[in-house]
């Protein structure tokens, strides 16, 4: 696993969660006078006046963590945009990694009042906790934030309640920000409650201390749209998604699915624009008064990549003033058959063996000297009661950590998503998703050293492993019970996520490569990259594809 990322223990990190589109949090109080000033707003907007958004926040609100595109003020602001095709939408980011609610009344002058706002999102707060600050000293700088920048500007108020590192979601530093935003009558995007009502990860809130990737950064724009509907005094009358799905084709093209739901008594026109890379498709359309409609646009697909790569595609709607928007990732993935055997003394040669190229170096290609310094093959077999998978690596220096922190040494990764075929690819960890680190062994006849990166559910205790000193390197053979797959998927569990992964540590004291066969140096932290694993047979040319 990849652990070289800069970590801000101060700037709190999220998995990734999905949010049903059109979900809305329970309604708060807002002031007669902000409401006043959504609607205000909202007219501007639709003249197409100039309106100055400011975000105002920590590393959340700067992006950290993410591709730089999918930050949840960009999103918002483009969603204004779209909804208001007159609108002249200026964004202001201002997004301090580390920076306290203290901090933030020191730079409120400057970076907030200054702009002359017309709506100002604030998210502060996490940064409090990690740095030991005391709840009394948060409430006291929340309460005087907020009303500072109400008092001192005409602007639209959002407090974006900040994500909180703890298993209770009622816990006193998400409580008291609750509190603060609905004393100062300001509209509330609840970020940590929205966060937590998705999908989130059961290793807990924020494993290995990451920032929120992508993913979650979409979970957020949408808690700060239902928000903003909440300063407006809006009720939405659609909805609209992209529909998700994980299939095996071989076709040129993905069936690109849009569902869009109208809420009102009466027919209601809709314009809908569909955007992924270097293309853009837009078309009207009536809703029916209470029903709904689904489009199909067909997204190309790359013939057989060795690697997965993920697209991200954007969904906006609006009519009747108002607007929707969705964010989905289509990752097309290879895919492998477990080939049937019927014995453990099937011959290696009746298997379908995959070989580690320099493709699929995740990094260190500057320090890879070829095959024999790092490479491999594997195979899965799919055997009457277990599903085996060997790995055969070249690794022509030995250097083995121990399991406290397996991959700063020699060893290999092994990734299975077991979870149903709703669920697969959704790019959080579950309990049914297995990542296990193996050891390379020491010594000849020294037993397996291996570690799952969480705990095993009861019913895969059964996993067994086995390793061998060979003279290229060492070989790997895991064995997973059929019996807990089949319970979970039932008989025919063909499309199970997988990855196999390979770390070399030469000269000791380090890993120095790392490859992964189809998906990223992120496998332990995001699983929607994976390949697919198959019965048998998969067609020539066919690869997995799932819109998460």
């Amino acid at each position: 696993m990849t652990m070289n990322k800069t970590i801000f223990p101060s700037c709190l990190a999220l998995t990734l969660g999905l949010l049903l589109v059109g979900a809305v949090l329970p309604a708060r109080a807002v002031a007669p006078d902000m409401l006043q000033r959504g609607q205000d707003l909202v007219a501007r907007l639709q003249q197409g006046s100039p309106v100055t958004v400011v975000a105002f926040g920590d590393s959340l609100t700067q992006g950290m963590g993410t591709d730089g595109r999918h930050i949840f003020p960009r999103l918002f602001a483009d969603y204004l945009a779209y909804r208001f095709p007159k609108s002249q939408v200026r964004l202001v980011v201002q997004g301090h990694p580390g920076e306290t609610t203290a901090g933030a009344l020191r730079r409120a002058e400057a970076e907030v009042i200054m702009e002359n706002p017309d709506l100002v999102l604030v998210q502060f707060g996490g940064n409090d906790m990690g740095t030991g600050r005391s709840v009394n000293a948060f409430r006291n700088d929340l309460t005087r934030l907020l009303g500072l920048v109400a008092t001192r500007t005409q602007a639209v108020v959002i407090a974006c309640l900040n994500p909180i590192e703890a298993e209770d979601p009622d816990n006193v530093w998400s409580q008291t920000g609750r509190e603060v935003a609905a004393a100062s009558g300001v509209a509330v995007a609840d970020l940590d409650r929205t966060i937590r009502e998705g999908d989130h990860d059961s290793r807990g809130p924020f494993p290995y201390g990451y920032h929120p990737g992508d993913f979650t950064q979409v979970i957020m724009a949408r808690a700060v749209l239902a928000a903003f509907d909440e300063a407006t005094a809006t009720v939405a009358p659609f909805t609209c998604a992209l529909v998700g799905g994980s299939l095996l084709s071989a076709d040129p093209t993905y069936d690109l699915q849009a569902r869009l739901r109208n809420f009102t008594v009466a027919p209601l026109d809709c314009t809908v624009k569909i955007d992924y890379p270097d293309e853009v498709h837009e078309q009207t359309l009536r809703l029916r008064a209470g029903g709904g409609d689904v489009i199909h646009l067909p997204l190309p697909v790359s013939a057989t990549p060795r690697r997965s790569y993920a697209t991200p595609v954007h969904l906006w709607a609006r009519g009747e003033g108002y607007g929707g928007f969705d964010a989905r990732w289509l990752v097309v993935a290879p895919a492998v058959a477990a080939v049937s055997v019927a014995a453990d003394s099937a011959p290696a040669a009746s298997l379908k063996w995959q070989t580690f190229a320099a493709d699929s170096l995740m990094f260190g290609s500057h320090l890879w000297l070829g095959p024999q310094d790092l490479g491999g093959r594997f195979a899965v077999a799919a055997l009457p009661d277990r599903l085996r998978f060997s790995l055969v690596v070249t690794d022509d220096d030995l250097t083995v950590a121990d399991l406290d922190y397996p991959s700063a040494g020699d060893c290999v990764e092994l990734y299975l998503d077991l979870r149903s075929d709703r669920n697969q690819g959704k790019p959080v960890y579950s309990n049914d998703v297995i990542a296990l680190q193996i050891l390379a062994p020491k010594a000849p006849g020294e037993p397996a050293a291996w570690k799952a990166m969480q705990p095993l559910p009861e019913d895969l205790q059964g996993i067994t492993v086995t390793t061998k000193l060979t003279k290229e390197g060492y070989n790997v053979q895991v064995d997973l019970p059929l019996a807990p797959v089949e319970a979970r998927r039932g008989k025919d569990w063909s499309g199970l996520g997988f990855d196999v992964g390979i770390n070399d540590a030469d000269f000791g004291g380090f890993r120095k490569t790392q490859m992964e066969w189809a998906g990223t140096p992120d496998n332990y932290i995001n699983p929607a990259c994976f390949a697919g694993l198959y019965r048998d047979q998969v067609p020539q040319g066919a690869t997995r594809r799932t819109l998460r």
